[in-house]
């Protein structure tokens, strides 16, 4: 689903009238991605007993001490960005296809959720929910604030601890071990054009270099107990320079601008200083 929107990419901006042979391209790969994935989560999550519906009110609020709402907020930026852009492409005006791109992310990890709620395992997030709908509007924030417009969400993953696979690789925990369950190797990064912040008063500075806010999760103080794991991690900050690629290479073909904002989503390795739990400058930091 997330490539959806890069399957053809000639601008729609001029087009008012909608594709129906586009819409249901579009439709069929939402269709097979989405059942793809549901099928996917069935085998690694949901399998085994259920229970009746449930709310996680305990360990959701503690959890990774909550980095894994920015998992959520990233997954909804990244869904609904390609329903941007898919329904650009079949010829849907700005204002809709924001709003159709908004929808179809929420909705999306509505069944997720609803999903987790029959899980023992699990149960259905409100927090989850909410947060990946944040993530879904940032498209439509991009067209209202100048701030946002500026502004890219990103992620980075460095395995600088095997504490999580550890754990659960048995030694304390049966359940199987995920990358993107790997919250103590994460980063997310607010990147914003550096320019920008200087009130675009400093032209030699290069508009493609941006400032960027990293938080992420000490791996010392992550906690392994049996009886309440994953939870707790002193939050890690971070400040480093960023590349918007976009802007550094400036593509005009279609095609090469939505992979470039594809791989912008992906924080390029740069210097660090770390803030939090301690200070720490690193020459390099993916």
């Amino acid at each position: 689903m997330l490539l959806c929107g890069m399957v053809l990419c000639q601008p729609a901006a001029a087009q008012q009238k909608i594709d129906r042979g586009k819409a249901l391209m579009i439709g069929g790969t939402s269709v097979a991605a989405i059942g793809g994935l549901y099928a996917y989560f069935h085998q690694v999550w949901w399998r085994g007993e259920t229970q009746r519906f449930h709310f996680d009110f305990n360990r959701d609020l503690r959890y990774a001490n909550n980095l894994d709402k920015m998992g959520h907020v990233m997954g909804g930026l990244m869904t609904a960005d390609a329903y941007v852009d898919a329904c650009r492409w079949i010829g849907m005006t700005e204002k809709k296809s924001v709003w159709w791109a908004f929808g179809m992310s929420t909705g999306l990890q509505a069944i997720i959720e609803v999903k987790d709620g029959f899980s023992p395992t699990y149960g259905f997030s409100v927090l989850d929910i909410t947060t990946g709908a944040a993530g879904a509007l940032m498209p439509m924030m991009k067209q209202k604030s100048s701030f946002m417009k500026h502004t890219d969400l990103k992620f980075s993953y460095w395995q600088r601890s095997q504490k999580y696979f550890d754990a659960r690789a048995g030694i304390i925990l049966s359940v199987p071990a995920f990358h993107i369950d790997d919250y103590i190797n994460q980063t997310y990064w607010l990147s914003t054009n550096l320019r920008y912040l200087l009130g675009e008063k400093e032209p030699w500075v290069p508009d493609w270099l941006n400032l960027s806010i990293g938080w992420g999760i000490d791996a010392n103080s992550w906690n392994t107990n049996p009886a309440d794991p994953g939870t707790g991690g002193k939050p890690e900050l971070y400040l480093a320079p960023d590349i918007d690629l976009v802007r550094l290479f400036k593509p005009k073909k279609p095609f090469w601008r939505l992979t470039l904002k594809r791989l912008n989503y992906l924080k390029v390795p740069m210097p660090a200083l770390q803030i939090t739990p301690r200070v720490k400058a690193w020459g390099i930091y993916f």
